[in-house]
């Protein structure tokens, strides 16, 4: 089995080849060259890196030619990688038909491709674009000579016109575009708590409390209760109930961290509450319950009793 021959028709092939102990070898092309009147093709080059990978494409290829295994061609290989180290460290040269050969320089692995090794082109010819000479009437008869001729001047102004077309185009994407961006904006905007009263779990409210004007025809006992801070009572509102702690203390930790006041309190062992807990008046405990329903539950705020 011609395993050298097989190494230079992958090359071909694929442009590279993995082989352990013997490096991946690819074959490269340098970038074609233009010098303003002909275009020039790359020229090929090699690029051995000394340390091999794991390639199973090699083997494959064999195998499927040779029609054998691939353990078998995979044994081959390993053969003919050590019979080339053997000849290379007694200063030979291992030859790839019609690519190359590797060598052994100084300690170090090269890989030389054969000068008659290439893939020519011909150098592609790029005629040089003139712009058209107006036609111009010869005088006659000493007249003046004339101006360019109307259908001369009229092609140039349509080459020189703008484009309206791809102009408009613009326009629309820009209008669309700004539509989108300030829809998005008053979207974003919305979703936001739109006023301080939104606000009412972030710290306890500060109630002003107005001594109300007594009507001695019918006065009310919540009424006309003390208004004193110090006696101002605490109410607590049962924000959500869950069945577990573990559910409690996770809704607790979210409504934390969204900045409201917030605590836990248990009724038995199956029933937890997330309460938060205001220092109000009687009279405000319907408008604060209103408020934490808007924002917390929708299903309902309710005074723990």
């Amino acid at each position: 089995m011609d395993i050298a021959k097989y190494i230079g028709l992958f090359l071909l092939k694929n442009k590279y080849c993995c082989l352990q102990g013997l490096g991946n070898l690819e074959i490269l092309k340098t970038a074609s060259v233009h010098n303003g009147k002909e275009l020039t093709g790359g020229v090929y080059y090699t690029k051995l890196n000394p340390v091999g990978s794991i390639d199973d494409a090699f083997p494959n290829f064999i195998a499927n030619i040779e029609q054998v295994s691939i353990a078998k061609a995979s044994n081959e290989i390993s053969e003919f990688i050590k019979s080339a180290k053997a000849i290379l460290a007694a200063g030979g040269t291992v030859v790839i038909p019609s690519v190359g050969q590797y060598v052994l320089k100084n300690h170090q692995l090269n890989f030389e491709l054969d000068s008659a090794f290439s893939m020519p082109t011909n150098n592609i010819v790029f005629p040089i674009a003139e712009a058209p000479k107006p036609v111009v009437e010869e005088p006659k008869n000493g007249e003046g000579k004339p101006y360019e001729s109307y259908t001369n001047y009229n092609n140039y102004n349509k080459q020189s016109a703008v484009n309206w077309n791809i102009v408009a185009l613009w326009a629309v994407i820009i209008i669309i575009g700004g539509s989108i961006l300030v829809w998005g904006i008053r979207y974003f905007m919305n979703q936001q708590p739109a006023s301080s009263n939104e606000m009412v779990m972030q710290a306890e409210p500060q109630v002003e409390v107005i001594a109300p004007t007594v009507d001695t025809t019918g006065v009310d006992s919540v009424a006309a209760a003390p208004t004193n801070s110090t006696d101002t009572p605490t109410f607590k509102f049962i924000i959500k109930e869950y069945s577990t702690l573990a559910k409690a203390e996770k809704k607790e930790k979210q409504l934390l961290s969204y900045g409201y006041n917030v605590s836990i309190s248990n009724k038995d062992s199956s029933t937890f509450y997330v309460i938060s807990t205001f220092k109000i008046m009687p009279a405000d405990t319907t408008k604060i319950k209103d408020s934490l329903t808007k924002l917390l539950n929708p299903a309902g705020v309710t005074l723990l009793k």
